[in-house]
């Protein structure tokens, strides 16, 4: 895994250009233990919402329209709207040792780029109509590759049998460019490392 510069420096450049309403894909889950309190997947990034029953979306994915309600260090995420949304961004298991398949699914012909980081190494990049970065920037690239006519670029990752690594959890992010040269930045996905 590679630092790439120039994405972290084309996000720094581009943030500048949000709006207050922001677009952000991905799923609502609720915090064990705190009942009515609910989170971006894979993030620590609360959702709330005035007008929507977060509860009833817990598990689904959606295309989400926030504002946020906290800083940029440390945001917060008012929902006003939500629409249905399939996942773009799959990460494969991550079990010591053993190999899976981590897809991205999207328009045949799109170009699909991969980073990755640590659950505790997320953020709140609003990126206009490109949606919302979730990682960190100096998130490491992963892989890259073209969506083939089935909809999907798919490769396999083995984990590396480095036990130190079990408990932690990986998050990753694709940037997607369709054939149009439209810019789409997909669902976090993460999980976490186990043994054999």
């Amino acid at each position: 895994m590679k630092h790439t510069s120039a994405v972290a420096f084309a996000l720094l450049l581009t943030a500048s250009l949000t709006a207050q309403t922001q677009t952000v894909r991905g799923k609502v889950e609720d915090v064990q233990g705190q009942n009515g309190k609910f989170v971006l997947d894979c993030t620590n990034i609360p959702l709330t919402s005035a007008t929507l029953n977060l509860n009833a979306m817990v598990g689904q994915q959606f295309v989400l329209q926030v504002v946020n309600k906290g800083t940029a260090a440390i945001p917060s995420l008012e929902v006003s709207s939500a629409a249905a949304a399939t996942k773009i961004f799959d990460i494969g298991n991550l079990d010591l040792g053993k190999a899976a398949r981590w897809q991205v699914n999207h328009t045949p012909g799109s170009a699909a780029v991969v980073f990755v980081n640590g659950l505790e190494r997320t953020s709140y990049i609003p990126l206009g109509a490109w949606g919302t970065w979730l990682l960190n920037l100096d998130a490491a690239f992963f892989n890259a590759g073209v969506v083939n006519n089935q909809g999907q670029f798919e490769f396999t990752f083995t984990m590396p049998n480095i036990p130190a690594l079990v408990g932690k959890t990986f998050v990753g992010q694709a940037v997607v460019v369709d054939p149009q040269r439209q810019v789409l930045l997909s669902n976090p996905d993460c999980k976490e490392v186990r043994s054999k």
